[in-house]
């Protein structure tokens, strides 16, 4: 049977479920480690507000609970990734190999990404460990089951070079979207809480005479005065200290709630209106898991192409993971002002995307990705030795667009090159698996940055406080910088030029 041409509308559809599990995951990154570990440094931030729920304390030698929590969890995503990847490649339902599983895995991914943030409440620091590890646990786990198969369809629907770097530059595009709107929740937040809080510091406002928005002023410093945490407990009592801080848990918890319902539906968009079989002619592969995860890295361009891009996911994630932190702690800004700068950085990426979509033709796709990696490098240096203000935010801000416009583009494109090579070459399209194993090399990444972010972070002593000091944080920035320059390095040993040559020659071969 004839099958259905691949559109631009049809990519765009199903780009709209990377939006979903971006945002998704942007809500994991992004807040996770900032909500749960650290302390505020002045009146209304948002670090560190659930962090009586759980240990801070390392656990383990210099392990943190997250840090030991994504130890594990890459070992269970050792197993989990190539599992899911090989479930779907030989996959045979009615509504293709694909698709059932987005399906089936969108409701719950975003469930639970709530419950992370929820559930983990009771009077038991213990119980409120082991509540947080399994909900983490569930949520790579529902976090394959969408992804790894979604993946797949990036190389299946992009049957020719212009529509792999097409539906990479849409699905680059919703995933900036989707990150970006993660950071916006303390400003949702603050629909839920404004009034609320006013109505607590209405009596103390009259106490001391003077209006409520004097006392605002008081509290949060005015122009570029900080007030730090210590002067706001001379000022309020612990009692008010404490309704203000539930006020703010509950707010924050409704924020990620509404965006995760969000999210759930921008999953399900492609899930449902995409009819799979209508455009892929797939045929279930026969090699068992391990053995198809064997064949994947037996192949020497793909390996090549991992190494770089877990340091890019390493280096990435720890921006991603501090970006708030070095907003607030490093630079002085406002917390409820880091989405004015991550909107400057999503508009800067977006109107590189067509550039990006131009040059990577003409220009190769590997020499784009070193210069990603180096200018993010640039980035992660600045951040490391900024200084006070909203300038450097947006110094910083404007830089990284240019890198996340590229490294946001390019690599699925290149996955999906191997990807349609194997094939080719082989008569057996794993793309699953290739594109699980890069799941799995992001995740590594991912899991790598979280370790060293809560051991270099870890709050200690001083002056009879726990805190988290701005050296600290300025390492991490150092940290990545020596890593995007590694992961560049290793990058020249991708051969884009003879992956792409081959695969002219043997759909040339098959035309004649």
């Amino acid at each position: 049977m004839q099958k259905k041409p691949i559109t631009n509308k049809l990519l765009w559809i199903f780009a709209v479920g990377q939006f979903g599990w971006s945002l998704l995951s942007g809500i994991i990154a992004t807040w996770l480690v900032h909500l749960y570990t650290g302390s505020a440094e002045r009146f209304l931030d948002t670090n560190g507000i659930l962090s009586e729920f759980i240990s801070q304390n390392p656990l383990i030698a210099s392990l943190t609970l997250f840090g030991i929590i994504t130890a594990v969890g890459r070992l269970f995503d050792a197993v989990t990734d190539p599992l899911i990847a090989s479930w779907s490649d030989r996959a045979n339902y009615k509504g293709g190999r694909r698709i059932p599983f987005m399906k089936a895995a969108a409701i719950p991914f975003a469930l639970i990404t709530l419950a992370v943030f929820v559930l983990p409440q009771t009077a038991s620091v213990s119980t409120n460990n082991a509540i947080i590890f399994a909900l983490l646990m569930l949520f790579y786990l529902f976090m394959t089951i969408y992804c790894t198969p979604y993946n797949a369809l990036i190389a299946e629907l992009g049957d020719t070079q212009e529509h792999r770097i097409n539906v990479s530059t849409f699905i680059s595009f919703t995933y900036i979207a989707g990150f970006s709107l993660a950071t916006l929740i303390p400003s949702l937040a603050n629909v839920f809480q404004n009034g609320k809080i006013a109505a607590i510091l209405a009596p103390v406002a009259a106490e001391k005479g003077v209006s409520l928005d004097e006392l605002m002023v008081m509290l949060q410093g005015g122009g570029e005065t900080v007030v730090k945490m210590d002067q706001v407990r001379t000022m309020l009592s612990a009692e008010t200290l404490y309704d203000i801080l539930l006020v703010q848990q509950n707010a924050m918890r409704t924020a990620i709630g509404i965006l995760c319902a969000v999210a759930c539906a921008a999953c399900l968009v492609p899930a449902i209106l995409i009819k799979e079989r209508a455009y892929i002619d797939s045929k279930p592969v026969q090699t068992p898991a391990f053995a198809s995860l064997v064949k994947t890295f037996q192949n020497a361009q793909f390996r090549r192409f991992v190494y770089a891009d877990v340091i890019y996911f390493f280096a990435v994630t720890l921006f991603q993971t501090g970006l708030a932190d070095f907003e607030t702690r490093l630079m002085g800004i406002p917390s409820d002002n880091t989405f004015t700068l991550t909107v400057i950085m999503t508009v800067v990426s977006l109107l590189l995307y067509l550039p990006v979509n131009r040059l990577a033709p003409k220009v190769g796709k590997k020499k784009l990705i070193i210069v990603g990696f180096f200018t993010y490098a640039a980035v992660f240096l600045i951040t490391a030795l900024c200084g006070q203000g909203f300038i450097w935010g947006l110094i910083v801000a404007v830089s990284a667009g240019i890198p996340m416009a590229i490294l946001g583009i390019l690599p699925q494109a290149c996955v999906a090159d191997v990807s349609e090579l194997n094939t080719l070459e082989t008569g057996e399209d794993r793309s699953g698996m290739f594109f699980a194993a890069r799941t799995f090399a992001m995740k590594l990444g991912q899991a790598l940055s979280m370790v060293i972010y809560t051991s270099v972070t870890v709050k200690h002593i001083v002056n009879g406080e726990a805190i988290v000091e701005a050296s600290q944080y300025r390492t991490v920035a150092v940290i990545a910088t020596v890593t995007c320059v590694i992961g560049a390095c290793l990058f020249l040993l991708y051969d884009e030029k003879m992956i792409l040559g081959r695969i002219n020659t043997l759909k040339a071969g098959r035309k004649a």
